[in-house]
């Protein structure tokens, strides 16, 4: 009489399938919480990246003794740094495309040679349906960014 050995060496079928499935579960949920940390991301390299811009324009001002403009454009979606008298450009910078320029009353202004900012205003971006209002105030280049 022969006896048949059972091999138990591997998985059953029903065994991987719930594997799976639990994996499935487990990674559909880290990816919404990924894509809402990314677009978090995003807004934050961006307003840290236009923070460094505008300091850097203002050094660039004091340092060359040059007036130095900000022009920012809601038809491109981007902003740039130009020197007034060459119109060279320093920095140009296009917004990523979850970020948008809704309104601003401020198109652009001048850093002088002294480090003064020549004109006062407020810009207004949406991040994904989130306002987030820019202020930039005369005199010394200073400007807060809130959440509205």
């Amino acid at each position: 009489m022969e006896t048949l050995h059972k091999n138990n060496k591997g998985f059953t079928l029903l065994e991987v399938l719930i594997v799976i499935s639990v994996m499935t579960i487990i990674f559909s949920f880290s990816f919404f919480t990924l894509k809402s940390f990314w677009v978090m991301m995003q807004k934050n390299m961006f307003l840290n990246q236009l923070q460094s811009d505008i300091y850097f324009g203002h050094s660039y001002a004091l340092n060359q003794k040059e007036t130095i403009i900000f022009r920012f454009s809601r038809i491109n979606q981007q902003y740039e740094a130009v020197m007034r008298d060459t119109n060279k450009v320093i920095i140009k910078r296009k917004l990523p495309a979850s970020i948008r320029i809704v309104e601003t009353n401020l198109p652009s202004f001048a850093i002088t040679p002294e480090g003064n900012v020549s004109n006062f205003g407020t810009m207004v971006i949406s991040v994904n349906d989130k306002r987030m209002k820019i202020t930039f105030y005369i005199g010394r280049g200073r400007f807060l960014i809130e959440e509205q």
